[in-house]
């Protein structure tokens, strides 16, 4: 009789364990799915699609790349002394998010209400890698795939000592001449100009820095296929790598987060294509 007891107590536990469990889950999926819901509809730059490529078949899995024309858009930026995209994200993001929820001095209007401007959210986080220089180090220490280097520094056991650039997008309601000023000295605000941009997207976490450098992989060898160029800083094919995330990383399940990866391409060289 005892040991009937003891086994219904067991049976009584894990029922209530299990439906606690599914209760949270179900609480975490639906938190999840209404944060998905929230980045969906935040404003983005706006762009045209201009042709869609089936990446090449040597890469390391098989995708579309498609090739943007962007208009001009502003944003919030931040330079961090790292070359790791991913570890240099947390460190930007406070920053830019600071300057969107209120660390900013309003411009002067007319009734001189200079109290901190909250700003509306958008989308993507813009995250940038700029073509290192080079350091000599253990084969051990990690590298950062950027531009055409990347195989040069495994090769050669380098770390990069790059900057990484880390911007949040700047409503279409503010102009240079409107948007707050930033009260972080290390935060600016720019236009980027309209340019025409080539990505691949994929779902889920915020991407490692090996998993952006095969994602480059995959821009690279498709833009050559198809004889479009990669523009560099200096103009000379070792371009910056850009990776966008769109929705929040942590309420927002892995297999609903949008990320991409993406790299500048010379407008000229694009052609008209099929989109």
């Amino acid at each position: 009789m005892k040991i009937l007891t003891t086994s219904i107590q067991q049976t009584t536990l894990l029922q209530l364990f299990l439906t606690v469990a599914a209760s949270l889950l179900t609480l975490c999926l639906g938190a999840g799915l209404a944060a998905w819901r929230t980045a969906n509809r935040l404003e983005k730059p706006t762009y045209t699609v201009v042709r869609r490529l089936p990446s090449a078949p040597s890469t390391h899995r098989r995708c579309q790349v498609e090739v943007r024309k962007y208009e001009p858009y502003l944003i919030a930026e931040t330079t961090i002394d790292e070359s790791s995209m991913r570890k240099a994200g947390s460190v930007g993001f406070g920053r830019c998010a600071g300057y969107i929820f209120g660390k900013n001095e309003p411009r002067k209007s007319r009734n001189n209400n200079e109290d901190p401007e909250k700003m509306a959210m958008t989308a993507p986080v813009r995250t940038i890698g700029q073509q290192p220089q080079g350091e000599k180090m253990a084969m051990t220490s990690p590298v950062r795939a950027t531009g055409n280097t990347k195989t040069r520094d495994k090769i050669n056991g380098i770390k990069s000592k790059g900057k990484t650039k880390v911007s949040f997008v700047i409503g279409s309601k503010y102009t240079l001449q409107t948007a707050p000023k930033p009260l972080d000295p290390n935060v600016k605000i720019r236009q980027v100009p309209s340019h025409y941009l080539a990505a691949t997207t994929f779902s889920g976490p915020p991407p490692s820095d090996e998993r952006v450098g095969k994602e480059r992989e995959i821009l690279e060898q498709t833009l050559e296929r198809e004889g479009i160029k990669i523009l560099g800083n200096n103009g000379d094919g070792n371009g910056e790598t850009m990776v966008y995330g769109y929705h929040d990383p942590v309420i927002t399940p892995n297999f609903l987060r949008k990320n991409e990866v993406a790299v500048m391409v010379d407008g000229k060289s694009v052609g008209k294509g099929q989109s």
